[in-house]
């Protein structure tokens, strides 16, 4: 039983130190290729959010010119 109990220790160490070395290895040689990849695609997709952007803000205002239209429309009849 004690030996089993030793075994079992000597396991969660190594897996823990497994643990520990893969996530340093990650570190050093995937996380920083990984965050430029992921910088460089957000580059190339800001012209097309400035457009989205620029798409939205027109159908935000044809949208109140819409209301405004209608607005108008209602209140004609009832002044006559």
């Amino acid at each position: 039983m004690k030996n089993e109990k030793g075994i079992s220790a000597w396991a969660v160490i190594l897996i823990i130190a497994l643990l520990i070395g893969a996530g340093l290895l990650w570190s050093k040689y995937f996380a920083e290729p990984t965050a430029t990849v992921m910088m460089q695609g957000a580059d190339q997709a800001k012209p097309a959010i400035e457009k989205a952007h620029q798409a939205s803000d027109a159908a935000e205002q044809a949208g109140k010119a819409v209301e405004e239209a209608t607005r108008k429309l209602n209140e004609a009849p009832e002044k006559q």
